[in-house]
C-alpha cells in the first residue's frame, strides 16, 4: 500500500505474546505494510528506531512498562520526529488518577472531585471536616482494584497512616477479601491469580509487576450516590463509541463487572459530546472516559485511559463528530492505525474476538 512506511512495534515487556499488539501486526500484514519488532533492551534498538516512520508502544499497568515508556517515547517523538502511538500528549498521564484529575480540572472539564494530599498532617487536618462516605484510591490500578468505599473517619485515618508510613502500600496486596470481591468471587479467576503468583515464586520469578511502593500521597474521591452503572465513552480520532457498565452485585464499582449494555440508543449523548470536547482540546489520539452522575445528575468524569482491556469498543459502530451513527464492527487498532498512518483506505481484516465475555455480548 505504501512501501515508504516502516512501523516499529515494541515487544511486550512481560515476554509473552500480547494479543492487542498482535492485532496491529495482523492489520499491517493484511495491508502489506512493513513493520519490525523492537526491544529497547537490544544494543541496536536506537539504530533500528532511526529507520522508522512510525512507532507503537503498548503501555500496561506494570511498573516496568511505565519505566521504559517514560524513557523512550519523549525521545522518539520529540527528538527524532517519529510519529508515535500513543504519543506523549495521549499517554503521559496513563494509569495515574492524580495526573488525570489535575489535567481535567485545570482545563475546566467536569471531573469527579478529588482530594489529594502529599503531607500527612494536611490530610488529617482536612479529614476533620470531610463528608462520608469517601472513595479511597491508589493512583495506579485497573478493574476497580485498590478502590475502597470509606464510611468512617477511623478507616480513613488508617488509610492515611498506611499511605505515609515508611513501608507504604503494595498495590498488589490489598487483602484477601478485597481481592475476592474485585474478581467478583469468580473461582477460576481467583485460582489463576494466586496460581500464577505461587508458580512464579517457586521458580524464582518476580511475583508482581508492581514493585514500586505507593507512599507519601493519599487520594480520596467524592462519593457520588445513586449510580447503578457508569458509561464508558471511547474517542479515537473523530469517532466515538459508548456502552454502559453495570455495577458489580452489592457494590458501587462498575469497572471489571463484565456486565454491559452495548445498546447505543441507551447512551446519554451529553457524555459523548463532553468526551469529544476533551479529546479535541487536549489533543488525544485515543481516550476512554468513564462517566457517572453527580448528586445533581450532572455528568462527571471519574477516570480516563488511552488503552483499555477486554471491552467492546466499536463493536457495533461509531458516532462521528456530528453525532451521526455509522454501523459496523471496527477494532480499535484499525482506527488507530488509520489515523497514525494517515491512510483512510486502510483495510480491516476479519479479526476474531477471543474473549468469551465479548462474544456473548456481540453474538
Amino acid at each position: 500500500m505504501n512501501t515508504k512506511i516502516l512501523v516499529g512495534i515494541h515487544r511486550a515487556v512481560h515476554e509473552k505474546v500480547d494479543p492487542e499488539l498482535e492485532i496491529y501486526r495482523k492489520i499491517l500484514q493484511y495491508n502489506d505494510i512493513d513493520y519490525i519488532d523492537l526491544d529497547s533492551s537490544d544494543p541496536g534498538f536506537w539504530q533500528d528506531v532511526s529507520r522508522l516512520t512510525h512507532f507503537i508502544y503498548k503501555w500496561s499497568h506494570s511498573h516496568s512498562d511505565h519505566q521504559i515508556a517514560n524513557a523512550i517515547i519523549p525521545v522518539i517523538q520529540y527528538h527524532m520526529g517519529i510519529k508515535c502511538f500513543p504519543d506523549w500528549e495521549t499517554s503521559w498521564h496513563y494509569d495515574d488518577k492524580i495526573k488525570q484529575a489535575y489535567l481535567l480540572k485545570v482545563n475546566g472539564f467536569p471531573v469527579c472531585e478529588s482530594y489529594v494530599f502529599y503531607h500527612k498532617n494536611k490530610a488529617l487536618e482536612w479529614l476533620q471536616s470531610a463528608e462520608f462516605p469517601l472513595v479511597f484510591k491508589l493512583k495506579n490500578g485497573s478493574g476497580a482494584y485498590n478502590v475502597k468505599l470509606i464510611h468512617k473517619k477511623a478507616h480513613a485515618k488508617k488509610m492515611i497512616g498506611r499511605s505515609f508510613r515508611m513501608s507504604g502500600i503494595n498495590q498488589d496486596r490489598e487483602g484477601l477479601y478485597n481481592t475476592l470481591k474485585t474478581f467478583n468471587f469468580n473461582l477460576n479467576k481467583i485460582y489463576r491469580y494466586y496460581g500464577i503468583k505461587i508458580r512464579n515464586w517457586l521458580i524464582g520469578k518476580d511475583t508482581s509487576p508492581f514493585w514500586q511502593k505507593q507512599k507519601n500521597y493519599v487520594l480520596f474521591q467524592k462519593f457520588m450516590p445513586d449510580n447503578a452503572y457508569d458509561t464508558r465513552v471511547q474517542i479515537t480520532g473523530k469517532r466515538a463509541y459508548a456502552f454502559i457498565r453495570y455495577n458489580r452485585p452489592n457494590d458501587f464499582r462498575a469497572s471489571g463487572s463484565n456486565d454491559w449494555s452495548i445498546d447505543h440508543d441507551k447512551i446519554n449523548m451529553e457524555f459523548v459530546k463532553i468526551a469529544f470536547k476533551v479529546s479535541k482540546k487536549l489533543g488525544f489520539q485515543s481516550m476512554a472516559y468513564d462517566f457517572i452522575y453527580d448528586e445533581k445528575h450532572n455528568p462527571v468524569i471519574v477516570e480516563m485511559s488511552y488503552c483499555y482491556g477486554d471491552y467492546p469498543e466499536f463493536s457495533t459502530g461509531y458516532w462521528d463528530e456530528g453525532l451521526v451513527w455509522h454501523a459496523g464492527r471496527f477494532v480499535p487498532q484499525y482506527l488507530e492505525l488509520m489515523d497514525l498512518l494517515e491512510l483512510p483506505d486502510l483495510r480491516q481484516p476479519d479479526i476474531q474476538v477471543n474473549s468469551p465475555y465479548l462474544k456473548a455480548k456481540i453474538n
